[in-house]
């Protein structure tokens, strides 16, 4: 059994699947970050809280010159009821009824500001989410490109692990272990071809005895240079 070569494409497999995943996750960045969709999405949260504030301050004055209106024709309702005929109490509802009157006009006059304002924080809520819409109108095609890459990603992954699996199991646990902690930390490249009597690697030139027992099939040899398994087809 040609244990090298297994592991090569062991390697080689590993790589192609870290090479997806990497761009997947970097698709997912691109989609999840873009900063034009950010930045109207900041005018958005601004607008819409802008907007919030108006329409409670509107409501607000909604319910006070309910209240008021209210209370103005209960005086009303005394004023000229014909019940009270103290000419004391009826100058203090006189008195109360014009009070309110002033009072109503103020709130009233307020009331159509809030109005003007939150038909203007309106706008702009309705300003950001068109340009919201627009902007993902026009990165429709430019994101489609990347979800169908995206897709096509991740449908390859199932075949790259099945390999891998059934390439895994060919290889001894003790030897796989050790083919890992390379993979890790030599940067992915745990096996290196040798090319021309040279570790493709890092370059060291192997002596002809290494030359011999690295087209072993079943000799692991390890690069005196850099430590990684050696490779030779």
């Amino acid at each position: 059994m040609n244990e090298t070569f297994n592991l090569y494409r062991l390697q080689q497999l590993d790589t192609q699947r870290l090479q997806r995943l990497k761009r997947i996750k970097r698709i997912d960045q691109i989609i999840a970050s873009d900063k034009a969709v950010q930045k109207i999405q900041k005018r958005i949260d601004l607008a819409l809280r802008q907007h919030t504030e108006k329409e409670a301050i509107l409501a607000d004055l909604n319910t006070k010159v309910s209240e008021k209106t209210l209370k103005y024709k209960q005086t009303q309702a005394k004023l000229f009821g014909g019940k009270i005929s103290v000419t004391k109490e009826l100058q203090d509802l006189q008195a109360e009824s014009e009070a309110l009157t002033r009072t109503i006009q103020t709130l009233e006059d307020k009331q159509l500001d809030a109005i003007h304002e939150s038909e203007i924080t309106q706008a702009a809520l309705d300003d950001a989410h068109l340009a919201m819409k627009q902007l993902l109108n026009e990165q429709a095609t430019d994101n489609s490109l990347l979800l169908g890459e995206r897709e096509r990603l991740l449908q390859q992954l199932p075949k790259i692990n099945s390999q891998r699996e059934a390439l895994k199991n060919q290889i001894e646990d003790g030897l796989f272990e050790e083919y890992s902690a390379l993979f890790k930390a030599k940067g992915g490249i745990a096996v290196a071809e040798v090319i021309e009597g040279s570790c493709r690697a890092c370059g060291f030139e192997l002596s002809p005895t290494d030359l011999q027992q690295a087209a072993n099939p079943g000799v692991i040899l390890k690069c005196k240079g850099c430590g990684r398994i050696l490779y030779k087809a």
